[in-house]
């Protein structure tokens, strides 16, 4: 009796090791494969986009013709759109739908040359969006207008986008299509980048580490919604998980544009805002607790530990209070997958027992195959919902 419950225990935890490197290797390459496909599909959606803008150069004229006395006067308005890379100095209402995209759809092409990103950025960071790339927040203006856009991305899976944001130094380039044009960034070290005399219009009461101004990174909590808010210059902010593996705390890349700005348009009638993400309904001071919502103090690298330094000023959830923003979507995972995974894994262990029995009372290898794709579509569900449920790393 001992010797078979050994036995069954030992073949037990072999069958959960391997399910367990299996739910590995689906992580880290699985989701790779998953974000190639829909990057290839993404990137051929932007360049007809790209291609359906007029390639002529933007100009606006204005020209009246006076009827006879008594007869009514015409006058006529003509905009024309420049091509892609160009500046656009004025936006009419065809080119405003092309910009203003919904969740999920290509709207500019973000290239790294120092970590050798080319990716095409989409609109929305909720957990669908950051699993087919980098995704911007649609509270945040657009790459290459007035103000500070936003971006989000994966370090570890999901193709992994924003893997090597931490070796990025002051004077980086970053260059975003979208469009309007090509856009040029660099990266700020830190201390110019959230220079105390900016931070404190945000209402962020912090200091950058000593011996840490002159990184191209800074790391806060995942409530630092402030980092997202009005510098008072035109920028773009990368934001991703840290450290690798972990959804405990953001490393943020800030970057100036150096390139001429372009025009901020209207949102058409058309643009659902349905998904918006919205603010923590708390002050930021009350969420400084617990393992998954530190403060949004900046720490070093390595950190240290967030929970020791003194919380944020809750001013700093009113820097873009209406724009409905939080860092914590998309990267923290979603919270309702558990039940799925859980159920699709429970109905793979039930097809697997049966398989097995079936094996064992009639012929092996013929049961094995026909065992073998119903468990591996079942597993692959349950795999797709857990890494759904778990924060992104």
């Amino acid at each position: 009796m001992t010797s078979r419950i050994l036995g069954s225990l030992g073949r037990f935890f072999i069958t959960a090791g391997i399910v367990i490197l299996l739910f590995v290797a689906y992580q880290l390459w699985g989701t790779g494969l998953q974000e190639a496909s829909a990057q290839s599909d993404l990137g051929s959606d932007f360049d007809e986009l790209l291609d359906s803008v007029d390639p002529t150069p933007a100009t606006t004229t204005t020209s009246t013709t006076t009827a006879p006395l008594g007869s009514t006067t015409t006058t006529t308005t003509t905009t024309t759109i420049p091509e892609a890379g160009g500046t656009i100095p004025v936006i009419e209402t065809a080119l405003a739908e092309k910009l203003f995209r919904e969740g999920g759809e290509a709207i500019a092409r973000i290239n790294i040359p120092k970590i050798r990103v080319n990716k095409i950025v989409v609109q929305g960071v909720q957990v669908e969006d950051l699993r087919n790339g980098p995704g911007h927040y649609r509270a945040t203006v657009f790459p290459g207008q007035e103000g500070n856009s936003g971006i989000a991305g994966h370090r570890t899976t999901y193709g992994a986008p924003f893997n090597r944001i931490d070796e990025l130094v002051p004077g980086d380039e970053i260059r975003v299509t979208t469009v309007q044009g090509e856009h040029l960034y660099r990266v700020l070290p830190a201390g110019e980048a959230y220079a105390p005399d900016a931070l404190g219009t945000l209402g962020a009461d912090f200091a950058i580490p000593e011996g840490q101004e002159d990184l191209g990174h800074i790391i806060v909590g995942p409530s630092a919604t402030w980092v997202l808010g009005d510098f008072g210059d035109d920028r773009i902010t990368l934001t991703a998980c840290h450290p690798k593996y972990s959804a405990r705390q953001r490393i943020i890349v800030a970057a100036e544009l150096v390139s001429e700005a372009v025009s901020t348009p209207d949102a058409p009638e058309s643009y659902s805002t349905e998904d918006k993400i919205e603010l923590p309904s708390e002050d930021l001071a009350s969420e400084a607790t617990g393992e998954d919502s530190v403060d949004a103090q900046i720490v070093s690298a390595p950190a240290a530990d967030p929970t020791d330094t003194p919380p944020t000023d809750s001013a700093a959830e009113d820097t873009i209070a209406t724009d409905e923003v939080s860092l914590d979507e998309g990267l923290d995972g979603d919270k309702d997958a558990l039940r799925p995974a859980i159920l699709w894994g429970l109905l793979a262990t039930a097809v697997y027992i049966f398989f097995k029995e079936l094996a064992s009372r009639w012929k092996r290898w013929p049961a094995i195959a026909l065992g073998l794709v119903p468990v591996i579509v079942l597993m692959s569900l349950s795999f797709e919902k857990i890494d759904r449920y778990l924060p992104a790393g």
